[in-house]
């Protein structure tokens, strides 16, 4: 499975121009070939969090915005291992309780997480694809 971390959901809906073409490649190749793509659970906070803050924009309400990722992603929940294993991440992964929940929900499952975000990648915490 791969696990997309939400500014990446977010640029899949609504920017896919923005993702690398390795990481487009990727969920390409997963959606042709029925691999799994989903998001942490805590990306639907982010991204309802960020429009409410106006620092992401969608053309929809939020409520159809988050329905049409819950449409396209499946959606790992917060449980009490990832909550564990996202506190326990060793320095030096920065302090973003977000982006901790996000690489503990890949580290838990063993998913490569797609993401821009290089604090995550230089972290080496989980299989990262940029």
């Amino acid at each position: 499975m791969i696990l997309l971390d939400t500014h990446v959901v977010f640029w899949l809906l609504l920017a896919p121009e923005q993702l690398s073409s390795p990481a487009r490649n990727s969920i390409l190749q997963a959606r042709s070939t029925g691999e799994r793509l989903a998001c942490s659970s805590i990306s639907l906070y982010e991204i309802a969090n960020a429009v409410r803050r106006r620092r992401l924009h969608v053309k929809s309400t939020i409520q159809e915005f988050i329905a049409a990722v819950q449409a396209k992603l499946e959606l790992e929940p917060l449980t009490a291992e990832i909550a564990i294993c996202a506190a326990d991440l060793p320095q030096p992964f920065h302090g973003d309780p977000m982006d901790r929940i996000i690489a503990a929900t890949a580290i838990v499952g063993g998913y490569t997480l797609i993401t821009h975000d290089g604090r995550i990648r230089k972290a080496n915490a989980c299989k990262t694809l940029w």
